[in-house]
């Protein structure tokens, strides 16, 4: 699934290239290059003085953004869901998916399913993500691969919005991801609102999700303070019950503290770190998109126990 979206995905930029700055959001401050509009949103400061500040807001964007990404942020999922004892065995597997953008762990989960490490008979994933006009093309692509067995559904609304909705239904997933959530709210949304949400889906987990529930936390590896939203990570747990956590990072081969040259701590035994961190996809094929070689997030993973 992943080769075939990145193909699609790298064909239409391609194809668009020379009309895709005509109707970029950035207007006047557009760079002409979506690899420079994407640093600009991850890192405002070094957009141009005076240029508003932007979400992922451009098709043509999104393009680049799966071809540079999708192949880090899949593995990440990957290494996560090797960790899930207990997934290898389920039959009927339910993802529920925040901020799923381009969907990197239904890449991921399709891959393992490849390679025998998952076995599930049927899958049901729905994907939440406020970005219908910027994701539509990816994901049109993407449920070309439903069938009898496969069902994707996309939900495009603001997830501290939907939570009251999910958490009022009685659909029930047993893998739940938070793909880079918590640093975007952190940027875009007030700790207020934040908070609620995570008192929604805590009463939500504790009330009707299942026992070998396993929830995913996959995010930059910084707290608050710097721009990430690892404290989410933490503070989403203490509210859940019969519940059990591991946490690690990967080392950030691209670290620039001097103190921490292989990326910041993070969970337990030297540092959190985990013992790989290579890319699990080949990547050469976009080499153009300046993808990134290694992993580098850190990660919850949240199992819910047997109530006792």
């Amino acid at each position: 699934m992943l080769q075939t979206i990145l193909s699609k995905c790298d064909f239409r930029h391609g194809d668009t290239r020379h009309e895709s700055c005509q109707d970029c959001s950035h207007g006047e401050f557009c760079p002409h290059d979506c690899e420079k509009c994407l640093d600009h949103i991850h890192n405002p400061s070094h957009a141009p003085q005076g240029a508003p500040s932007r979400k992922y807001d451009c098709t043509h964007m999104a393009d680049v953004y799966t071809c540079k990404y999708s192949c880090r942020y899949a593995s990440e999922i990957v290494y996560a869901i090797e960790r899930c004892r207990d997934l290898p065995a389920v039959s009927d597997l339910k993802v529920l998916s925040f901020g799923c953008g381009p969907c990197t762990d239904l890449f991921a989960i399709d891959y393992l399913r490849s390679i025998g490490t998952l076995s599930y008979e049927k899958l049901e994933y729905r994907g939440v993500d406020y970005s219908k006009d910027v994701w539509k093309y990816v994901h049109r692509d993407i449920q070309q691969f439903e069938n009898a067995d496969c069902k994707i559904r996309f939900y495009y609304q603001d997830a501290c919005k939907l939570i009251d909705t999910i958490a009022a239904g009685t659909w029930v997933p047993n893998i739940i991801v938070f793909q880079y959530v918590f640093s975007d709210m952190q940027k875009h949304t007030g700790r207020a609102e934040t908070t609620n949400f995570l008192n929604t889906f805590a009463r939500y987990y504790n009330e009707k999700v299942q026992p070998n529930t396993y929830i995913i936390l996959n995010d930059i590896n910084l707290g608050t303070a710097y721009g990430g939203g690892r404290e989410y990570f933490d503070q989403l747990y203490d509210k859940l019950d019969d519940s059990v956590c591991f946490k690690g990072r990967f080392c950030d081969d691209n670290a620039k503290s001097f103190y921490c040259p292989r990326g910041y701590p993070y969970g337990e035994d030297s540092w959190g770190e985990f013992p790989r961190n290579s890319n699990r996809f080949d990547y050469s094929q976009w080499d153009k998109y300046s993808p990134f070689r290694t992993c580098a997030s850190a990660q919850m993973l949240i199992k819910k126990e047997v109530q006792r």
